[in-house]
């Protein structure tokens, strides 16, 4: 069965590359951490002094949305969990270029 509106989603990898994601990633004391991915990970709000990138692991395959290539990192210790976006070395993707002009305007 399909849900009302998924026939309007475009269902070529271009739209899907291009395509926001939401964060799976729940910060939060009242639960245990736990890793569902990649569904939804659950993690303390602060980092501790076990997390270290030595000390996290890669979740899941590396993604890419509009150039930016990232993927999820848990400490293996206290269960912390972040984004970890990988540095752009060469790219053709405007949203990338746009960016970096972006950043030489800020640091003049």
């Amino acid at each position: 069965m399909r849900r009302i509106g998924s026939n309007i989603r475009k269902k070529n990898s271009e739209g899907r590359s291009n395509r926001l994601t939401k964060n799976i990633i729940k910060y939060t004391m009242d639960e245990k951490p736990r890793n569902e991915y990649p569904r939804k990970i659950v993690s303390p709000p602060m980092a501790s002094e076990c997390c270290t990138d030595e000390n996290r692991a890669t979740i899941g395959s590396m993604r890419e949305i509009e150039g930016f290539k990232f993927c999820y990192r848990i400490c293996k210790e206290c269960g912390h969990a972040v984004k970890y976006f990988y540095p752009a070395v060469e790219s053709t993707s405007q949203a990338v270029r746009d960016y970096r002009s972006w950043k030489r305007y800020l640091t003049q």
